[in-house]
């Protein structure tokens, strides 16, 4: 009887010892995950800099040149030029840093870039013929100190 006590508490002890290495395993595999979740993407950032016209007739639709400004964060893409404000696309780039996205609209009319990033320069082809068959080169440089967009903090 005294035999069989002392292997249920032996029993029970083993137990507790296997839960407690469970619970300080996942415990060290939810510490190393935290820095992960508010890990900025690589490329996210403030890109600005200039459109060229490469294919298209220069005119009031079609600008031979004008400024464009990209904010990446994570895996959204918005620019800004004179045509479109704000206008978000999806941004999956490849680890080399190369991109590429076709966006449709409802009215048919399609936005195309692909281009790719190095260090702080982002150069990107766009075609736009939501507005007019315009085609453009972007050669944009990232905005040094800038982390993308940020929430505010009271």
């Amino acid at each position: 009887m005294i035999l069989h006590r002392l292997l249920v508490v032996v029993d029970q002890e083993k137990s507790r010892a296997r839960l407690l290495a469970a619970a300080i395993w996942g415990l060290c595999l939810a510490v190393a995950g935290i820095p992960a979740l508010g890990a900025e993407h690589r490329f996210d950032g403030v890109y600005s800099g200039k459109r060229v016209l490469t294919k298209g007739v220069a005119s009031g639709i079609c600008p031979a040149e004008d400024d464009v400004s990209v904010i990446i964060h994570g895996e959204t893409l918005t620019f800004t030029d004179s045509a479109l404000k704000k206008f978000i696309e999806p941004f999956y780039p490849d680890p080399d840093g190369s991109f590429g996205q076709t966006y449709t609209g409802e009215e048919g009319d399609k936005i195309h870039y692909h281009g790719r990033i190095v260090g702080d320069v982002m150069d990107a082809d766009v075609s736009n013929s939501a507005i007019a068959p315009c085609e453009y080169h972007w050669h944009l440089k990232k905005k040094k100190n800038n982390r993308g967009p940020q929430k505010n903090r009271t």
